[in-house]
């Protein structure tokens, strides 16, 4: 199962990878983010912050990682028949919209 991943940074801010400035609307892949799906979980880790998310892998169509500044936000795109239940969890100016969230980071997981 191939998971896309939709990257979009915020025009009116700036944000870097690596030392170097990125702009506009990227496929995950071409950063480096890449999406692992096990046990029904879809996990990757955004490079903005280095927080790993994981979240329910059935029914999950795409995910948009938007990057506003320090904040980035996970969201997972599901398809309408599994979408039973939207949760939202935060760390370290992450946060995760999604079925079932687990956000990780330097030993400390949330979980919602």
């Amino acid at each position: 199962m191939s998971i896309p991943v939709f990257v979009s940074i915020d025009p009116k801010s700036t944000t870097t990878l690596g030392g170097n400035p990125i702009e506009g609307r990227l496929m995950g892949d071409e950063i480096g983010i890449a999406v692992a799906v096990e046990n029904e979980r879809a996990t990757l880790t955004e490079p903005f912050n280095n927080v790993e998310v994981s979240m329910a892998a059935i029914g999950l169509n795409g995910i948009n990682v938007i990057v506003n500044g320090q904040h980035v936000h996970v969201v997972g795109n599901y398809e309408p028949d599994n979408i039973t239940f939207r949760c939202a969890a935060s760390l370290a100016e992450t946060t995760a919209i999604c079925n079932s969230a687990r956000l990780s980071r330097n030993g400390e997981t949330v979980r919602s």
